[in-house]
């Protein structure tokens, strides 16, 4: 669950992230769009400076040659050729008529000269300002277009991050859905151990008093042999399942060892059961002097029957396999009476 939960903060984090560079996107996007009006505006600003131009450059030629052809006349003409033509006059008012005339002619062409010569050095500042203009707009868009090349490389650096993140909580979610699924399998091995349990409990109880005798059974207390050699791996009582968080309780102990392994009895008895039971497998209880019973459950084969007397050591069957515990074994309860024993107070050294 930890990790899990960690993978999922991965997960939201990666989300906030791209959604900021989402939106980071969007804002330089629509700056881009408006840089690029800005640009088509300025183009068409440039062509009608340009066109301006061109005009005012065509009304200037001739201006230039009225001006020039005035400057030559002037001089040609000194200032007593200018007097005879003023002097040609018809009277004084065609004299100041002809005077005023020529001076408005000169002035005006002059005037429209400035005119024309500021028009064009206004028309240039403003191109000169619109090509600045241009040249900063166009590098405003290579900028953002750079921004957006690299918020597109980490956008992609996350979702590979991203993609990383779900695969490896696909991985958890699976490896947690096989948990649930030997969970349940475990629990059911557990509810049908728990059954075969009360079921052994029941044949104890119904055996009770059904064999009379001494106490020799309880006389070998601490020095009964094994009835199979092997390694404890369950010790009996309750214990808490790892995997399932609960108390289990072991009614007696759980022994390993190879396949097939001959499992004999622990003192002479009366076969009082054989039977199968879920999560026990074959089991065999053999009843012995003073209300006692040994019961050897998960066994690959059994070779007595019910009814049959025994001696110290017969085999009563083979080890089986504990799907469970994966492995093959034996489990071995003592009772007395109605009471479980731990069958390693009743069993002697082990054989090394």
């Amino acid at each position: 669950m930890a990790k899990m939960d960690s993978i999922a903060r991965v997960l939201s984090a990666l989300d906030r992230d791209t959604r900021e560079l989402t939106s980071q996107q969007k804002t330089l996007n629509d700056s881009l769009r408006g840089l690029e009006i800005a640009l088509i505006r300025q183009t068409e600003v440039a062509a009608r400076l340009d066109s301006q131009y061109r005009i005012l450059e065509a009304e200037r030629q001739p201006l230039l040659h009225v001006l020039a052809r005035s400057v030559m006349s002037d001089l040609r003409l000194n200032r007593w050729a200018m007097l005879e033509i003023l002097l040609g006059s018809a009277s004084l008012a065609d004299f100041m008529e002809r005077r005023s005339a020529i001076n408005r002619l000169r002035d005006s062409a002059k005037r429209r000269a400035i005119e024309t010569a500021r028009g064009l050095r206004d028309i240039q500042d403003l191109e000169d300002r619109s090509i600045d203009e241009t040249g900063a707009l166009n590098d405003r868009h290579s900028q953002v277009e750079t921004i957006l090349a690299e918020l597109a490389v980490r956008k992609a650096e996350l979702e590979t991050k991203r993609e990383l993140a779900n695969v490896e909580r696909d991985a958890l979610l699976r490896e947690q859905r096989a948990i649930d699924a030997s969970s349940k399998y475990v629990k059911e091995q557990l509810r049908q151990k728990e059954a075969s349990i009360r079921k052994v409990e029941s044949i104890v109880e119904t055996n009770i008093n059904q064999l009379a005798g001494t106490t020799t059974f309880a006389s070998q207390k601490g020095l009964l042999p094994w009835p199979i050699s092997g390694n404890v791996t369950s010790r009996f009582g309750k214990k808490r399942h790892r995997k399932l968080e609960t108390v289990t309780e072991n009614p007696g102990i759980d022994l390993e060892s190879a396949s097939g392994v001959p499992v004999r009895a622990v003192a002479a008895g009366k076969v009082a059961t054989v039977t199968w039971l879920r999560g026990f497998g074959n089991v065999c209880i053999v009843q012995h002097e003073g209300d006692h019973h040994t019961v050897y459950a998960r066994l690959s084969e059994i070779l007595v029957q019910q009814g049959d007397s025994i001696d110290p050591q017969t085999i009563v069957g083979y080890t089986g396999f504990d799907a469970e515990k994966n492995s093959y074994g034996l489990h071995f309860e003592v009772w007395a009476g109605k009471d479980k024993q731990d069958p390693l107070t009743w069993l002697g050294p082990a054989k090394k």
